[in-house]
């Protein structure tokens, strides 16, 4: 018997995708998706923070138009940077037109200097060390030093609470655009460079939020549990352990709870497991959201804010992914603050300090009316990239698969994961226990 544990994208993909084996799925939450959810208030749509859905794959852009279809609405993302008390369009790298001249001389110059240095080392046939590269290197390596410190620096380490040469880079590799020369100098010319990156293009439901997508595999699987949440594990007798007293015996468990918290709950692994496991680092998040009482509050689906003066590092807006995530003629939006874990962090100054901050940037007035007031607070966010990540995780993973675990999703796999790789995982995992 398969037990899996979780009930986000990545375990209801795997059960999915067993399709007549014996599986059982638990769900620590009173419902399904984790943190693809959405929640109603007052007429407001709101999810666990901004959840877009980007589609490379060929197989689960089709499994996504079976599961539910004509349900999605295809965007050109409309993004920006708001920085030097004005907002550029993302990403940043490529629109540098009206900044100050002088940090468009710096970001030029830093820039082609960058493209030099790459140039230069090629010819060499010089390494540059790849992936061993700290996240601060790759940034001046590869964009520059005036990028780097007008945009990606300082947002970077607002959001990981980090030193960023602690960073590795590995995870930047689909996550961040590197724009070539000449879009970069049409950009600081004054031509609009939007349509890069992965993001440059995404889906969202039409109605209902996010949690319409981990819901419609809901009919479609079995074996489901909720309020169901693991507490121990025994690997020699592969028993399970919940907090509802019950007890499952499996023979493979695939897992998509927090890495750490597995680690936590395997009682019989050695020492060196559990002291792997609670060097892992992680970012928490509070997400806000909010309901404005008027409409058109920003056309951007999300802004970034890299300046120390502002709590938050981005701002969304739910009512520019569907009209139907507010009422008529409000607005629905999300602001993100990260925090280390562990941080004492007093909710009511953070709120005073966002609206000041969304009253700076001119989002908001004072005249404004807040109809809802939501806050969030998401323990796990966000997966750090660093060097303990880098040396340990697969020396965890190869013992867990030794002992018939599979640790997928997100914060099973530990990663920098989209939705879609999560779907995508536990399709995998389906065939690799098909045999």
């Amino acid at each position: 018997m398969i037990l899996i544990v979780g009930a986000g994208l990545a375990g209801l993909s795997t059960a999915y995708h067993l399709k007549d084996q014996e599986y059982l799925i638990c769900e620590k939450e009173g419902e399904v998706g984790g943190l693809c959810r959405s929640c109603v208030q007052s007429g407001f749509v709101f999810d666990y923070t901004g959840h877009l859905l980007h589609l490379r794959n060929e197989y689960s852009k089709k499994l996504i138009e079976k599961l539910l279809p004509g349900a999605f609405l295809s965007h050109a993302r409309r993004a920006s940077v708001y920085s030097h008390e004005l907002f550029t369009p993302y990403p940043f790298q490529a629109n540098l037109y009206g900044l100050p001249t002088k940090v468009l001389k710096e970001c030029l110059r830093g820039f082609i200097e960058s493209c030099e240095e790459r140039s230069r080392r090629r010819r060499a046939r010089s390494p540059t060390r790849g992936r061993r590269m700290s996240f601060r290197k790759w940034v001046a390596y590869t964009l520059g030093e005036g990028i780097a410190r007008h945009f990606m620096i300082p947002y970077n380490k607002k959001m990981w609470k980090s030193d960023l040469d602690e960073l590795s880079c590995e995870w930047v590799e689909w996550s961040i655009p590197v724009p070539r020369l000449a879009e970069v100098m049409g950009g600081a010319l004054g031509s609009v460079n939007s349509q890069m990156g992965y993001s440059a293009q995404f889906l969202y439901p039409a109605r209902g939020g996010i949690e319409v997508l981990p819901r419609s595999f809901v009919p479609r699987v079995k074996n489901l549990y909720c309020n169901k949440k693991l507490i121990a594990i025994n690997l020699k007798q592969r028993r399970a352990w919940f907090e509802d007293k019950s007890e499952v015996r499996y023979d493979v468990l695939v897992s998509t709870i927090p890495l750490p918290e597995l680690l936590n709950a395997i009682k019989d692994a050695p020492s060196s497991l559990a002291r792997m496991g609670k060097r892992l680092r992680y970012i928490s998040v509070l997400d806000i959201n909010l309901g404005i009482g008027k409409e058109g509050v920003s056309d951007q689906h999300w802004i970034y804010f890299p300046g120390p003066e502002f709590l938050f590092y981005r701002v969304g807006v739910y009512s520019n992914f569907a009209v139907t995530m507010a009422p008529p003629h409000q607005s629905a939006l999300y602001v993100e603050v990260s925090y280390l874990p562990g941080t004492s962090l007093n909710k009511r100054k953070a709120l005073e300090r966002v609206y000041r901050g969304l009253n700076a940037c001119g989002l908001l007035s004072q005249k404004d009316q807040i109809v809802v007031e939501q806050v969030v607070d998401i323990p796990y966010a966000y997966v750090v990239h660093d060097a303990v990540r880098q040396e340990n995780l697969p020396k965890i993973m190869s013992y867990l698969k030794r002992n018939h675990i599979f640790s997928i999703g997100r914060y099973g796999s530990w990663g920098y994961l989209s939705m879609e790789d999560a779907i995508m995982q536990g399709k995998e995992v389906a065939e690799v226990l098909h045999g």
